[in-house]
């Protein structure tokens, strides 16, 4: 999202770098968006879900494996 609606935006750093680098582009067919031109690794779940939701997100909450349909916190508990 470009502009999220929580008031507190932990990672705008981090969106306005990939803005600045390309790898974040607006977004052609939606103005309030972005999209990603190219892959980007990020370095937790937290920081993704911070710069595609514009805002603070406990990712791992909100992360789902498509193909289990459990949260990448449940898949994580489960981990040895």
């Amino acid at each position: 999202m470009r502009n999220g609606s929580p008031k507190i935006k932990r990672k705008r750093w981090l969106t306005t770098e990939l803005v600045g680098k390309g790898i974040l582009v607006p977004d052609h067919t939606n103005k309030d968006l972005y999209r990603f031109s190219q892959d980007y690794e990020f370095t937790s779940a937290t920081a993704a879900g911070d710069v595609i939701n514009d805002g603070n997100l406990s990712a791992p909450q909100y992360w789902i494996n498509t193909t289990t349909g459990k949260s990448l916190k449940e898949e994580l508990a489960k981990s040895p």
